[in-house]
């Protein structure tokens, strides 16, 4: 932690010397999020969940343009729905997954005016720990999530002062998990997280 703390700040004091070139702060927000999947017969994608983030991010600018990387530890989620006639009818459905992750996107975009942005940059993420609910299949589920996903961002934003407002579209490039194992039996999968976000940030300096 005081390695964290230490690189946090020489990266601080590293962007304050650019001045106007360059910002850093924090930022939080809310997102709405769902779970897709069109392979498998038995495994469909339910209702949407809500789920928030927050974290830090730099914006380095020339001309108009800027690359805005950031780091946000994220929760979110969606249902899934485990079709029994599929497979073994012992097995339940499963609601309410959620989990955790360290996301990373790196956006690229310029400036509309001296207000609004457009946006649109890789995201990678990690996964750091995940919990489904409701339903027998909640390890079978769990221990086949990649630990690693790459996905991508786009959205707008909007600068008022040292306000910072974001709206954006994510989905994944590479699947959440590949293959699942339920009711003894492997099913391929393309499990995949979209969501919409809105964040609101503050700029430090």
């Amino acid at each position: 932690m005081k390695q964290v703390c230490l690189i946090v700040i020489a990266v601080g004091l590293s962007i304050s010397s650019y001045g106007q070139f360059a910002t850093l702060g924090p930022k939080i927000g809310i997102s709405h999020s769902t779970l897709t999947e069109s392979e498998a017969q038995a495994i469909a994608g339910g209702n949407a969940s809500a789920g928030f983030h927050a974290g830090l991010f730099a914006r380095f600018s020339v001309l108009g343009f800027y690359v805005q990387p950031e780091a946000l530890f994220t929760s979110t989620g969606g249902e899934i729905v485990i079709d029994s006639e599929n497979i073994d009818a012992n097995v339940d459905q499963v609601k309410g997954i959620r989990y955790n992750k360290l996301d990373v996107p790196v956006l690229f975009g310029f400036k509309i005016g001296p207000l609004f942005r457009v946006n649109a940059g890789p995201s990678f993420s990690l996964l750091l720990n995940s919990d489904a609910r409701d339903g027998n299949a909640q390890n079978e589920i769990r221990e086949n999530y990649n630990d690693a996903t790459v996905g991508f961002q786009a959205g707008i934003g909007v600068d008022i002062s040292k306000l910072t407002l974001d709206l954006r579209y994510e989905n994944n490039l590479s699947t959440l998990g590949e293959e699942v194992s339920l009711g003894g039996r492997q099913f391929d999968t393309d499990l995949r997280n979209q969501q919409w976000l809105f964040s609101l940030g503050f700029k430090l300096f």
